[in-house]
């Protein structure tokens, strides 16, 4: 049976537009993940906090998952706190530090939260990154110019106190500084922070 060069052509329609249906249905999360203590996620093409595993964990994973994963790494030990829903990994295991923070939303990752030493186990500019807070042009740099600074000024006079955010909603990722002095100023305490988030939307 021979067909004509209109069958031919639909044919070849119908079998295009499977393949685009195919491909524009495949899930974000089908992509492979980077993990970002063994990546520079900074020299990626673009960076999608969605895409990033940290110790294995991803945004979006169910709770069960995470802490499975978190708690067959041997160097950190991990605590659940459902008052807060939120699975804290402090590191060394003996100590009581937490370097992360997982906050869990009806079952599911929602917030992934890097501080303190974590710094030390990032990869490369990201580990830069995470102590950019003093240096417009690094972070700029890195990631762009943010969506969104906030500076909150508190405490007192003798004992000033300075929290400082920095967004990136595009990419999902929010990088927090916080600093406090004592009142006879001889003693600084500071916090540094990289938050990972569902990126936002394409608006």
């Amino acid at each position: 049976m021979r067909m004509t060069s209109g069958a031919v052509r639909k044919i070849g329609v119908m079998a295009l537009s499977a393949f685009l249906a195919a491909v524009l249905s495949t899930p974000a999360a089908a992509q492979q993940p980077v993990e970002i203590t063994k990546t520079d996620i900074t020299r990626q093409k673009s960076i999608d906090a969605s895409q990033i595993t940290v110790l294995g964990v991803r945004l979006g994973e169910a709770k069960d998952q995470a802490l499975k994963t978190l708690q067959q790494i041997a160097s950190v030990k991990v605590q659940e706190d459902q008052a807060s829903g939120r699975i804290f990994v402090l590191a060394p295991p003996t100590g009581n530090s937490a370097v992360m923070s997982l906050k869990v939303v009806e079952n599911q990752v929602t917030t992934i939260n890097l501080v303190g030493g974590f710094g030390e186990w990032l990869q490369g500019d990201t580990r830069l990154l995470f102590r950019a807070f003093e240096d417009d042009s690094l972070r700029h740099k890195l990631l762009g110019r943010e969506d969104a600074r906030e500076v909150v000024r508190g405490g007192t006079k003798e004992a000033p106190a300075v929290d400082i955010t920095y967004a990136y909603f595009k990419e999902g990722i929010l990088l927090h500084s916080s600093m406090k002095q004592t009142a006879d100023s001889k003693q600084v305490e500071a916090r540094r922070e990289m938050v990972l988030l569902f990126p936002a939307r394409s608006r």
